[in-house]
């Protein structure tokens, strides 16, 4: 997360959380957004969480089990965003934000996720353009993923994130790549970016999100460009310092976790049949840790 002044811009929240990961009545979905960092006091990430949860997402909590005020499929969820993002302050200002929503969708009922109840890949945007009001939400077209290949969005366009030429060249050394190097692939693009663009920051998240018929399973790895170090503090201790990972937004139908600091060889969430792996950092032994991120104030100019 950057300020700036003038054409100048400053890091604020070098490690801010700008993604979310929703299970919601028949999906299992990451949302990741870029545009404006805060909707009044909170933080964007904060503010689409309590408008899913209905949860007041200021009270300090990190971790929150129990059914949630609303709990909606993911087409309710998507148009809930939208209405919202529509009488939010975000739709007066004149930067650019969209918020992505990918994943796997099944019919709803008691019926297994086989046939023509299995998952299928689904995703959608939700646009506002540089000095325009939101768009209609843009959703990928039915049976895309019939066809090989991959897709990305990288926004804004223009010289100084990736091109369409440099967006269709990844896309097809995705396709020649082994699924184990799609990660670090994407991470290396990100940074080749924010070496020529000080909007952007080299710290990368990545949200795997397994077909839930074969794995009911989420990965989330964080992909440091340097060691970020944190430390276990007691009322009478203080350890030394240990490599950091970070986590997003969890929310599912029993159980909400805050975008946490993780310390050692990571966390294991049950979210209803889904299990959400947290990647930690470097390997530390057998120390392990797990803190809600504290998160700064809104910036004022």
């Amino acid at each position: 997360m950057k300020t700036q002044a003038g054409r100048a811009s400053e890091p604020f929240d070098a490690l801010a959380n700008k993604n979310l990961i929703y299970w919601a009545r028949d999906a299992i979905a990451c949302m990741g957004y870029t545009g404006p960092a805060y909707v009044g006091s909170l933080p964007t990430d904060d503010w689409i969480a309590g408008k899913l949860t209905g949860l007041d997402v200021s009270m300090d909590f990190g971790m929150r089990t129990g059914p949630l005020p609303h709990w909606w499929d993911i087409g309710q969820a998507i148009n809930l965003l939208k209405r919202e993002l529509k009488l939010c302050e975000i739709a007066a200002h004149k930067e650019n934000f969209e918020l992505v929503i990918v994943g796997w969708q099944w019919k709803k009922g008691k019926h297994p996720l086989v046939g023509r109840r299995q998952p299928v890949p689904m995703g959608c945007l939700i646009r506002k353009s540089y000095g325009k009001s939101f768009d209609d939400v843009e959703r990928l077209p039915r049976h895309w993923y019939w066809k090989p290949g991959a897709r990305f969005l990288s926004s804004p366009e223009g010289d100084l994130n990736l091109s369409q030429t440099e967006l269709k060249q990844l896309a097809q050394r995705m396709h020649s790549l082994p699924a184990g190097q799609f990660e670090q692939t994407i991470v290396d693009t990100i940074r080749t970016v924010a070496a020529r663009n000080p909007y952007v920051g080299p710290n990368c998240m990545s949200i795997l999100l397994a077909p839930p018929h074969v794995r009911p399973f989420v990965r989330v790895t964080f992909f440091p460009q340097e060691i970020h170090p944190a430390r276990f503090v007691g009322s009478k201790f203080v350890s030394p310092e240990y490599s950091a990972a970070f986590s997003p937004w969890v929310i599912g139908a029993q159980m909400v976790s805050r975008p946490s600091v993780l310390i050692g060889n990571g966390w294991s969430l049950q979210m209803g049949p889904f299990t959400v792996e947290l990647g930690g950092g470097v390997d530390d032994g057998p120390i392990s840790g797990m803190s809600s991120q504290k998160r700064p104030q809104r910036a004022t100019r």
